[in-house]
Formats: structure tokens, sequence, C-alpha cells
């Protein structure tokens, strides 16, 4: 019964091992799978030899000789780098068939780094401390257990491995004597089979794997043969020809695809399709299907066009040679398929890569290859060219105010009107939005290229009339000459982009040449971008004050915080310059954040008794995190926050009016007191005043710097006065420099001035030392005015007091 057992299981283990001594071309792929199993493991295998070998010499050094734990590392480490080497030759050149050889070297490579493993239990256990002693047996039974089963894809290295480093294990402790060894000794051997079984049973389970995925990847390509050979016979028509061309057989399939007219037993296949041909026998495809089939080579999808009942469709031709046994062709054999459909498809994805689908003027793809071309030609030969960059002006008030669909027609108006001017060999392209350019090819001189902008420009801004409502258009222009201003894609668009934002900068329905100094803004922008960012984490950013005084008592009422930014290599850098770089970037919130911070805390600790404005810009209000700021602002310092006046622009009720009242409302609750500033002179409503009562109307510079030469500036200032008595706000005129001014604006009824006439915007110290030395008394006299100025003069009667509402 035993031995029938045993008989069975060495027959089965044959069975399965045969693979790796057939010289079949099937085992010597199974078998460099099998390689490839223990190959990947290597690097990991050995790193792990390593790492156990130092830890077992850290363990047991000080009870071996140098000599001998020397010389076992010096083995381990041959077998060790053999192993690796072998590694590093597969990973390059890949092993797709192994030869049985292949199989006994990696076997024989188990074997022995299993030996050198035997050297501590066979040699040194018997010399060891009991901790040394167990440090030795663990370290040799994990590493037969995991090396067994890591070897397991060969199953002849896996079997090498666990029972040349379990016999050294056995022997190793029967060295030791006594009963307790032996016990230790039939326990090993126990486990010695039980690893051994495993092993072999991983092997079945590997072999059964490879062997299952092998057999997978040939039907897959079994498969894949299939489907080309279906694919290259399922056209929709069959056809066949003899060495002359002359069909063999036409089916009543064939010969609906070509007509009932066509006699096709008496024509060739040329004359046939010469017949449909709108090229006649001279088309290029026929020319290409004539020189395919003398190539007497199999081809596949020949593109033809042909006209059948007047309609032009496209069919693909595949077809092979029949060949004789003699090697020589006696005919063609092949399908004819329809591919009219495709074709079509293939057209419109052609042309939405290249056209506008709402205008169809070319895109920017196809502008910039077209640029491209022109670039080329321009650097080759002495000519010029130019792009011209377009922007429509109003075009989001037309779409915010009569509907996306008039917007559309105004961008079909647009793409009419350009076209209509444009010559043929220029081009002409909507960049997307209401973004368009023009490329002017070969021009011969920059007076044409001016010329030309400016006819766009009167043509574009001509009123057209969309669904029946009559739309101002209106149009900026960036123009780029080439290769003057740029000889790179990139470079000719930024330039001519530089120069529209100039134009639009300028007023809008003009346009601009780029200039150098365009291009060296630009730098200088990104530039501040790029430094604005660590402006508040260096340092740089500072705080300057300018009073607010009194005109009737010269009493200091009140600063403004006013942002400075000294660069340590740029210099001083204007507010006029970076704000709107910071708006741009997104950094206007955390700098409004630490100026509105360090105003209060200066205002609490230095200020006591002045009112401290801090001004707020547009974007800045409208963030969703402002009041949160405003709040933990006052909640860090303790100021009180009627302490604090903001100060805003007319500018945050165009965008989003709703937001700006109930941001402004919420500061109001708050205690916070709220100034116009710079009234008068963009989008003032009144409407505005109505809404949300203001403490304070600031009257522009623009205004005060005329009340000496122009008598309707006063009459102006005088009316802003009167509106902000009847409404109960104060009034504060700004950019105040003569006593002249300043009488004015007494007379006026004004109630406080501010600029350089009081002070200049001054650092903290100095603005410390002014307080500390203010004097009323030193209030600036008028001084001699002009007697025509006088006599307007006389016409200022301020408002009287009881009209004044005291809140």
């Amino acid at each position: 019964m035993s031995l029938s057992f045993f008989h069975r299981h060495w027959a089965a283990w044959r069975e399965e091992t045969r693979v790796f001594s057939d010289p079949d071309s099937a085992s010597a792929e199974l078998r460099a799978r099998h390689l490839a199993g223990i190959t990947r493991l290597t690097p990991v295998l050995m790193v792990a030899n390593l790492f156990n070998a130092l830890g077992l010499l850290v363990a047991v050094r000080a009870s071996v000789s140098a000599t001998a734990w020397l010389l076992w590392l010096g083995l381990l480490l041959l077998m060790v780098g053999l192993a690796l080497r072998g590694w590093l030759r597969h990973r390059r050149q890949p092993v797709l068939r192994a030869s049985p050889r292949a199989i006994r070297h990696a076997t024989l490579h188990a074997l022995l780094l299993a030996c050198v493993w035997t050297v501590p239990v066979v040699g040194w256990l018997g010399s060891l401390t009991p901790i040394q002693q167990l440090m030795v047996a663990v370290t040799t039974t994990g590493m037969m257990a995991a090396g067994g089963f890591a070897l397991s894809s060969v199953p002849q290295a896996g079997l090498a491995w666990t029972l040349a480093l379990g016999t050294g294990a056995v022997l190793g402790v029967v060295r030791l004597g006594g009963t307790v060894a032996w016990v230790l000794a039939g326990m090993l051997l126990g486990y010695v089979l039980v690893i051994a079984v495993a092993v072999r049973s991983a092997a079945r389970q590997s072999a059964l794997r490879l062997r299952s995925e092998r057999e997978a990847e040939r039907q897959s390509q079994m498969v894949g043969l299939l489907l080309r050979d279906f694919e290259e016979h399922s056209a929709d028509v069959l056809w066949e020809v003899d060495r002359q061309g002359r069909f063999t057989h036409v089916s009543a399939k064939l010969s609906a695809l070509f007509g009932d007219n066509l006699d096709m037993s008496a024509l060739g296949l040329f004359e046939v399709l010469a017949a449909r041909s709108p090229g006649g026998a001279e088309a290029e495809g026929l020319r290409k299907l004539r020189q395919a089939l003398n190539a007497d080579k199999p081809f596949r999808d020949v593109l033809l066009t042909v006209e059948v009942g007047g309609v032009p469709r496209w069919w693909s031709i595949t077809a092979k040679p029949l060949v004789e046994d003699s090697g020589r062709t006696v005919g063609w054999r092949g399908v004819i398929s329809d591919v009219t459909q495709q074709r079509l498809a293939h057209q419109r994805l052609t042309y939405q890569a290249y056209f506008d689908s709402l205008t169809g003027l070319a895109n920017r793809d196809q502008l910039r290859n077209r640029l491209v071309q022109v670039i080329d030609a321009c650097a080759n030969t002495p000519r010029r060219c130019a792009l011209l960059c377009l922007d429509l002006d109003n075009f989001k008030a037309i779409n915010d105010s009569l509907g996306h669909s008039v917007g559309d027609g105004v961008l079909k108006l647009v793409a009419q009107r350009l076209q209509s001017v444009m010559r043929r060999a220029d081009l002409v392209a909507r960049l997307g939005g209401d973004e368009f350019a023009v490329l002017l090819d070969d021009v011969r001189s920059d007076d044409e290229v001016d010329q030309l902008a400016r006819r766009l420009l009167q043509v574009l801004n001509a009123p057209g009339e969309i669904q029946g409502r009559s739309v101002m258009v209106g149009a900026s222009m960036g123009v780029a000459l080439i290769p003057d201003h740029g000889q790179s894609i990139d470079d000719v668009m930024g330039n001519a982009d530089l120069a529209l934002y100039a134009a639009k900068e300028a007023g809008r329905g003009r346009f601009e040449t780029f200039a150098t100094w365009l291009g060296e803004r630009s730098r200088r922008l990104v530039t501040i971008e790029a430094e604005l960012r660590q402006a508040l984490a260096r340092g740089e950013l500072s705080l300057h004050w300018q009073p607010k005084v009194d005109i009737a008592t010269w009493q200091m009422r009140g600063v403004e915080a006013l942002l400075r930014w000294n660069h340590p290599e740029l210099g001083a850098i204007s507010p006029g310059e970076f704000v709107p770089v910071a708006e741009k970037s997104g950094l206007i919130g955390d700098m409004g954040a630490w100026v509105l911070k360090e105003a209060c805390r200066v205002a609490r600790d230095q200020l006591p008794d002045l009112l401290v404005s801090v001004n707020v810009s547009p974007l800045q209000l409208m963030r969703e995190d402002f009041l949160a700021d405003v709040e933990a602002a006052f909640a860090e310092t303790g100021l009180s926050p009627s302490r604090i006046e903001m100060e805003i622009t007319e500018s945050v009720f165009m965008d989003d009016a709703a937001t700006a009242l109930r941001n402004l409302h919420a500061l109001k609750r708050l205690g916070v007191q709220i100034a116009l500033d710079d009234f008068g002179t963009g989008y003032s409503a009144f409407q505005y005043l109505r809404r949300f009562p203001f403490d304070t109307l600031k009257i522009d510079r623009a205004f005060v710097r005329e009340l000496l030469t122009h008598h309707d500036a006063r009459a102006i200032v005088r009316t802003i006065v009167a509106l902000a008595n009847t409404l109960g706000m104060r009034t504060v005129a700004e950019g105040v420099e003569e006593p002249a001014q300043l009488e004015v604006l007494r007379q006026a009824g004004c109630s406080e001035i501010q600029g350089f006439l009081a002070a200049r915007p001054l650092p903290l110290e100095r603005l410390l030392a002014l307080m500390s030395n203010w004097n009323e008394d030193n209030r600036p006299e008028p001084g001699a005015m002009p007697e025509t100025q006088t006599v307007s003069l006389d016409m200022l009667t301020p408002m009287p007091d009881s009209s004044r509402i005291v809140r």
C-alpha cells in the first residue's frame, strides 16, 4: 500500500517536472516563465540574505573566530553577487525560452547558497551561548521556510534549498548531543518534510497557472488572427479579377454597387472604376490602385472617390493576389467597402478642429499653424506680415443685457465685417469668446498696416442690427509686425496681446502697435507679482499716514492709512502699480487684512484721538471672508469699530451692487464708518446714496485742482457739499495744495481737507512728531487771488446750518 502510494506520487512528480527537461519549444517557453518567477524576486531574496547574515554575525561574532566568519561572509557575498549579476543580465535582456541547463544552474545555485547557510548551524552551534544558538536556530528555520516558498516556481531549486538547509540543521542539532538534541532533530525532519510537501504543492499551482497563462495567450493570438482575417473579408462587396483585370464573377451586389447601366462583363476593373471616378482614368486613387496591383502584394484601404447617381462617395479597396502553385499571380480577389459616412465624419471632425463652429472663421489652432508658415517664410525671405488681435469692447454688457442669442449674432456680424474688409490671402480667426485675430500676409509697409487697422475699427465700430435691435459693437486692437516684433508664435501673439491691452488702457475703440516698452512693462509686472507674494513675509510693506484737518478749527480730526512698498532692489513701488497686480493675482485679500490689522494696532496704541481711514479695494470687499477679516482685526487688537473709517470707490457698485450693499450694511452694523471716495468722477449714482447711508463724501482731487481756474468745478464742489449736508454726511476735499483752494472750500462749506497744504503722507514717527508740534494758529492765509476768482467766491455761499441733518 505504501509502495503504491509513493510510486503514484513519484509518477505524478515526474509528470509535473517533465517540462523542465523536455527540449520542445513549448517546454522552453514554460521554463522561461518558471525562471522569471525567481528572477523577479532575486533582489528581495538577496537583500534578505544579507540582512539575515548581518544580524546573525552581530549576534554570534564574539563566539566565532574572525577567520571563520569572514570566510563564511565572503562565500555568502560571492553567491549573492552571482545571483544579482544574473538578475541584471536577464533584466536587460528578458529570456523568452530557457534550456534545461538553465534550470539546473538555478537549482545548483540554490543548493550552494543553502550549503553556505548550513555553516553556522553545523560548524558554530556547539560553541555558542544559548541565546546565540536560539538566534542561529530562528534564522535557519526562517530561511529554510521562506526560501523554499520563494523558489517554489522551480521546484527542483526549492527542494534543493529546503533539503540542504534542513539536513544541515539536523546535523548541527545532533552534534550538540543528548536526548533533547535527538528530539529536536526529529522535529526538524518533520518540519523539513512539511516544507517539502508545501513546496511541491506550490510548484504544482505555479505550473498550472503558467500553463493557463500561456494557453490564454495562444488563444488570444489565434483569436487575433481570426479577427484580422474576418476584418479583411467582411467588407460590403466581394470582387475578383484575372491577370488582365477582367471580372471573373459579377455578383448582383457588385453590379448594384457600380450601377445597372454598366456592362461589367465587357469591362475590366479599371474601366469600371474610371467610369465612376470624377477624375477619370488619371484620378489619384486609381493611380495608387494600379501601383498596388502591379506590386503583386496584398494591400489594404486604397481610397477612391467615385460618383454614383450623381452623388459623391468614397470607396476603400482591399485585396490579395491569387497565386498558382508555381508562385505566379493569376488574378486578384478583394473587397470594396463604402466608407462615405466615415469620410464625412472625418471631414466634420477636421472642420471642427480648424474652424470655429459659430462664425465659420479659422480657430486658434489654424491660426497657429498659419503663423508657423508665415514666420518661416519671413525668416527666409525679405517679407513682412502683421498679426492684429481684436477684442470687443462692450460684448459682456450686450450678453448680459440682451441675451446670449444676441451676443452670438454680434459675433457673426463681426466675422462678416472682418471678412468683408480682408484680402483673399489674409486669415481671419476667432480665438474664443469675443477675441478675434487677423493675419495680414505680405504687407508692404507699416502705413499699410495702420490704414487697414483704422479701416477695420471704422467698420467694426459702426452700429449693427441684431434680431431687430440696434447694437453698438466697438473694438480695440493690438498690432504686432512679423518679424519685427517676434520670431516665434508665442512672441508674436504675446506682443499683439500686450498692444491690445495698451489700446484698452488708452481708452478703447483704438489700436496700438507693439513697442519695446510694452514688453518691459509686462516683464516688470511679472517681477512685481512674483516679489509681491513675498513682500508681506519679508516685512517690505508699511503704512504712511496723511492727516485730515478740520477746515473751521484747523484741528487734526483723522488720518488715512496709505500702503507703501519699498523693495530692496526695485526701490519704492507706487501703489498705483502694485495694487492692480495684487487684485489680479488674488493677493489683495491678504494685503488688505494686514493693512486693516496694522491700522487698528496703530490707532489703538499711538493715535487714540483720531479717526483712522483705510482704503478697501472693490475686489477685497467682494471676498467671502472679508467680514471675517474685519471682525478678526477688531478682536485681535481690541479696537472699537467706531475708530475705523473704510473708504470705498464708486466702482464697487458696478459688478455686483447687491453684494456690495450687503457687506457695507454689515460693516455699518459693526459700527464702522464708511466714506465714498473720489465722489463724482466715475459711476456716481444718487440711488446708492439713498440706499446706503455713507458717513463721508470725499471730493475728488480733479475738482479741487480746478477750483481756481474753472467756475464749473466750483459749482460742482458746492453741489456736492450741499448734497452731503442734506444727507447728513461730512465732506473731505482731497488734494488741497494751495491756501486759495482752502479758502474756496471753506466758503463752500466743506468739512475737512486732506492734501499737501496740511501734510504729505508720513511714516508713523514723523506723523507723531507733526502731531506733537501741531498748532491751530498756523492755519495758512488765503493769499492774493485774481479778481475774477474773488467775484466767483462771493457766489459760493454755504448752506445754512439749519439745512444740515444731524444723525
